[in-house]
């Protein structure tokens, strides 16, 4: 089960991609009501922040969606972006937005990949001193920040909210390690009940590949033995000489037809049919 996630994780990257463009929509939103006079935040403050987290916000973006890149160091770089996002928040309005370190765990928990979360830990709580140490030099809006010196500022700043952070990532570990563990088992049932294979059952599972074969079109067809074989759609768009759009509006439409829209419930029910079919 662990092994499709890995499969369909280029899926995973989309959503995460669509989820921080949503932050960055969010912090347009905020730029607009600064704008306006709705925050009262000097405009130099807001355009830093806007043009400084530009980058971090719009690059899984363009590695995803545009460059429609697939291996397997690209989710590691998409959690880097929203970490470095959070530094550049905490610098420009420091205590304000503390609760943004919490994003990446929460991000990296989509992965379902222990690695993933340890790297996005371990990488919070670096940007978490370094953020604070920055400030400890500058301060964009030393007016409501309490703590001015550094050493205050490590102290009684960097140090209560890592162990915070530490608590609130240790909680999102642990429920990542029981969906894990839930998926798993749940795996482990359904091939258990399923049991050895019969020739009635061979049968039975060509006869439902059949039905599910005769509502594709014949390019759909390439298009669903490749994705429930656990091709990503880029690598499907290369081993059909199509582009990823394409493969996408395919992919889109297999799912209506098949009235499944969730890429590792297909796998699942369909990749052993499509082994005895073969």
């Amino acid at each position: 089960m662990e092994e499709i996630y890995k499969k369909n994780e280029y899926e995973t990257n989309e959503i995460v991609a669509s989820a921080i463009r949503i932050i960055g929509l969010f912090i347009l939103m905020v730029g607009v009501l600064c704008w306006i006079n709705v925050f009262d935040i000097y405009p130099y403050i807001i355009n830093s922040f806007i043009a400084a987290s530009f980058i971090p916000l719009i690059l899984p973006t363009v590695l995803v969606n545009v460059l429609h890149k697939d291996g397997k160091w690209v989710k590691y770089v998409i959690v880097t972006c929203i970490i470095v996002f959070t530094g550049i928040a905490y610098v420009i309005f420091t205590f304000q937005t503390v609760l943004l370190f919490v994003i990446p765990s929460i991000i990296s928990a989509f992965y379902l990949d222990k690695k993933v979360m340890w790297y996005t830990g371990i990488c919070t709580i670096v940007n978490i001193v370094i953020s604070h140490f920055i400030t400890g030099f500058k301060l964009f809006q030393p007016w409501i920040e309490p703590f001015t010196d550094l050493q205050a500022i490590m102290l009684y700043g960097a140090v209560p909210r890592i162990i915070q952070y530490i608590c609130a990532t240790l909680l999102l570990y642990f429920l990542c390690s029981r969906v894990m563990k839930f998926f798993n088992s749940f795996y482990e049932v359904i091939r258990e009940q399923q049991g050895p294979v019969e020739e009635e059952d061979n049968i039975k599972k060509v006869s439902e590949l059949d039905k599910v074969l005769s509502l594709l079109t014949e390019r759909e067809k390439s298009v669903f033995e490749l994705l429930i074989r656990g091709y990503t759609n880029a690598q499907i768009a290369s081993q059909l000489y199509l582009s990823v759009g394409t493969v996408k509006n395919y992919v889109s439409g297999i799912y209506d037809k098949v009235e499944i829209r969730d890429r590792t419930a297909l796998v699942v029910k369909y990749s052993q049919y499509y082994h005895t079919y073969d």
